[in-house]
């Protein structure tokens, strides 16, 4: 394992070198447009950096270590003991009107609190993982990808400490930040995105492919749910280590892949489906605005068939839809099998 881990490592590194490329990229074309607009970008860089990166880490550090779970099933008691006397003096117990007075050192007490923290975690993931989903669809270059994830990734797991009011160990910080480390690597060197084009290369029908804004917009959505999937794993695991007691092994710790891909998929539900559905409504657009001409030559060749002096009243011509109405292929088609039907 220990091998395997130093490839990824080592594969992140590679990955580093595509988000700083991606950079020096932004600054050689602001450059050339003027040298003024690459200095700002990069003191702006720098700034963001800063702002929210930096001063999170700070504050993660400054935070009272809290008590992490035990691999001693003995020392279970002693730890609930010590998780409670800070839930007692729990700010988001206390304003959400939970009974604090009430809890004892005891499992059933715990398990009450634990309850009721799942729901302020599961607040904070609805609120940051559609936003890393959201800009990183949007945004299509590695570094700000990174600067996305990274700066998505420290806040949400500082707001987790904040949430429980004290933050893990340095070594299990030094670990929560190695996750956050391969998560700004994958998803700033855009590998999802490069996978999804691989697979929609293959497989996509050439129709599909000559529509240029379809593959791009398949890319950039997977790409953003792989990232939303990244900051989903990373907020579970630093969620275990608040809530769990007694654990065999950090293995204990890791979600699920399962049940990681389902909980992003319902959390970012609401925009995919938004997304999804202006793809479809543009796709109709365009093709019944291809299909017009054809509509209207069968319209005209109808009326050139079934002329008003032959037939003024109209027995003989062929229905139109309304103005303002479905497209006429669509009308054509729905009334062509409603008369199907009718027959049978």
């Amino acid at each position: 394992m220990k091998y395997v881990m130093r490839i990824v490592y080592f594969l992140s590194l590679v990955a580093l070198y595509i988000i700083v490329k991606e950079f020096l990229q932004i600054y050689t074309l602001l450059k050339t447009l003027h040298p003024a607009a690459a200095w700002l970008f990069g003191l702006l860089a720098v700034s963001v950096l800063i702002w929210f990166v930096g001063i999170p880490v700070f504050r993660l550090l400054s935070m009272p270590v809290s008590y992490g779970p035990v691999q001693d099933p003995a020392l279970e008691e002693r730890l609930i003991a010590k998780r409670m006397q800070r839930f007692r003096k729990n700010r988001y117990l206390i304003e959400n009107g939970f009974d604090v007075t009430s809890l004892l050192n005891e499992r059933a007490s715990y398990d009450r609190v634990i309850a009721e923290m799942d729901k302020g975690v599961d607040q904070l993931r609805k609120r940051h993982i559609p936003q890393l989903f959201y800009s990183t669809t949007i945004v299509q270059n590695g570094f700000l990808d990174a600067l996305l994830i990274l700066s998505a990734s420290i806040n949400h797991v500082k707001e987790i400490f904040i949430l429980y009011n004290g933050r893990v160990s340095n070594r299990d910080l030094f670990t929560i930040l190695k996750k956050i480390y391969l998560a700004m690597a994958i998803g700033g060197s855009e590998a999802a995105e490069y996978a999804t084009e691989e697979i929609f290369s293959r497989f996509a029908s050439d129709g599909m492919k000559s529509i240029p804004f379809v593959s791009k917009l398949s890319a950039s959505l997977v790409d953003g749910y792989i990232n939303a999937v990244m900051l989903t794993r990373i907020s579970y695991i630093t969620e275990n280590y608040c809530r769990k007691t007694v654990i065999a092994s950090d293995r204990e710790l890791l979600p699920n892949t399962e049940f990681i891909f389902s909980s992003a998929k319902n959390i970012t539900r609401d925009i995919q489906e938004k997304i999804v559905g202006v793809m479809k409504r543009k796709t109709k657009e365009r093709f019944a605005r291809a299909l017009a001409p054809v509509t209207e030559m069968v319209q005209k060749s109808v009326d050139w068939i079934s002329p008003k002096e032959v037939d003024p009243a109209g027995a003989y011509a062929l229905e139109a839809p309304a103005a303002g109405g479905e497209p006429g292929i669509y009308y054509g088609l729905r009334k062509l099998l409603e008369s199907l039907r009718r027959k049978r």
